[in-house]
């Protein structure tokens, strides 16, 4: 894919998302993190830290976006492959994500070796 095409894959996974709370055209910055309030610290460092992963790895990410077709808030966006990440502190509320093949989870009840966790997406 050339770098043409490359932007154009990356502004249309873009577009497909928007700011939680606003209609559909508000889209989030690119390579920003956003936090919530209603996360634990632990989840904010560790989306903190896949981001920056990411940004290592050279690719382009948004956060804390909301899905223009589903409506769910995504944690984080990789715009390279439109791998979904989401980070989950509880086993129970990973579930969600089980029969979902888009979404990456990192399961910080488990390890705190996010990288590890990121391998499929970094490649």
């Amino acid at each position: 894919m050339n770098q043409k095409e490359l932007i154009k894959n990356k502004e249309q996974i873009r577009g497909s998302y928007h700011v939680t709370g606003c209609a559909n055209y508000v889209k989030r910055a690119k390579n920003a993190v956003y936090l919530s309030a209603a996360n634990s610290i632990e989840h904010e460092l560790a989306k903190a830290e896949v981001c920056w992963l990411l940004l290592k790895a050279g690719k382009d990410f948004i956060t804390e976006c909301c899905d223009n077709k589903t409506g769910l808030r995504r944690d984080v966006v990789c715009l390279d492959n439109g791998a979904i990440i989401e980070v989950e502190t509880d086993e129970k509320r990973a579930q969600r994500f089980s029969n979902v093949a888009s979404v990456v989870v990192i399961p910080l009840w488990k390890t705190n070796d996010v990288k590890k966790a990121l391998l499929d997406v970094l490649d």
